[in-house]
């Protein structure tokens, strides 16, 4: 029998959150039925939704893809999840997928709006999906090669994956520094160089700002080499940003760009498509080692409201699962 009611979870202005019970609509021809099976958090920018800090200028532009309500009234967010086909055409029943949706029980996509995950990757690593794709679109905006020196700044999930694909370019030289070093072990059991801080006498031509400190940008100006580019991988929210532009950026002629990820770079946009990138991202998750991203412990779906309303600005989180199994 049908099940024609999901649970969602919502976050109702700021800093307060629910479950919700409602009904879903019937799969139309060219729809699929899905059970989530996992999601995940992105913690960082789910974290500036739920404490109500996007910007009223980007209210807009920030909405995520199958995102319901407005930020700042009661909304439905979110955009990492795996779930298994129950209702479609018989070659797709009982398939797992991957998608964009928020943290919801059970929904219904089109078709072209799911992207089927190989045998070969297990689902929880799916949920690196996503995050894969933003370390993906910030080397196709910066387009290092053979030789370039590399500094991350940030070793959230986010830094780490474009750490882990920048290092995978032959003859490039990446160093990922964070103060915060817990995840040493895992960091360099990817074979990614870890630094609590940035070297003084390191010198890089290319820089990605994954820390989501809006003033780090003045930590690494002395490390930049001439025309060195910084790509901005953070969003801040409503943070403001104080750079010292006055020191090193200008004599250096320092490029500084952002790289969003519901966009494909003019590099390579007239090559690839959103669902190519998003299918390039989950073949990348391959190595075994990526499931140290993975945390262990798992949450209920029925726990998000918990969780969010214990939001601690000490605690760092990896890849956190939401678990579906008892709904």
């Amino acid at each position: 029998m049908r099940n024609t009611t999901a649970k969602s979870f919502w976050i109702r202005k700021k800093y307060n959150s629910f479950i919700k019970t409602h009904p879903i609509s019937i799969p139309k021809t060219d729809e699929l039925l899905i059970k989530t099976i996992y999601s995940g958090i992105s913690y960082g920018t789910e974290k500036i939704v739920y404490t109500g800090a996007v910007p009223q200028s980007q209210k807009k532009l920030m909405r995520c893809p199958f995102q319901e309500g407005e930020f700042g009234n009661d909304l439905k967010y979110g955009y990492i999840n795996v779930g298994k086909i129950i209702e479609g055409p018989n070659d797709y029943k009982n398939k797992p997928v991957f998608t964009l949706f928020p943290h919801q029980t059970l929904f219904t996509l089109k078709k072209e709006d799911v992207t089927f995950i190989p045998d070969h990757i297990p689902l929880k690593r799916c949920l690196l999906t996503a995050n894969m794709e933003t370390a993906i679109n910030a080397l196709w905006d910066t387009l290092p090669t053979c030789g370039d020196r590399i500094l991350v700044l940030g070793a959230g999930i986010v830094g780490i994956l474009t750490a882990y694909v920048a290092k995978s370019i032959f003859g490039t030289d990446v160093l990922l520094v964070d103060t915060f070093t817990e995840n040493r072990k895992i960091i360099q059991s990817l074979g990614i160089n870890f630094s609590q801080q940035i070297p003084k006498d390191l010198k890089v031509n290319i820089a990605y700002e994954c820390s989501g400190d809006p003033n780090s940008l003045n930590k690494l100006r002395s490390n930049l080499r001439d025309e060195a580019m910084i790509c901005i991988l953070s969003w801040y929210g409503d943070n403001i940003s104080k750079v010292n532009f006055g020191e090193d950026f200008l004599s250096k002629r320092i490029k500084i760009i952002f790289s969003q990820v519901s966009k494909i770079s003019q590099n390579r946009s007239k090559y690839w498509n959103i669902q190519e990138r998003r299918e390039l991202a989950i073949s990348l998750l391959g190595d075994k080692k990526l499931d140290m991203l993975i945390e262990k412990e798992m949450l209920e779906f029925n726990n998000l409201p918990e969780f969010f309303s214990n939001i601690d600005d000490s605690k760092r989180y990896l890849c956190k699962v939401i678990d579906y199994h008892g709904e």
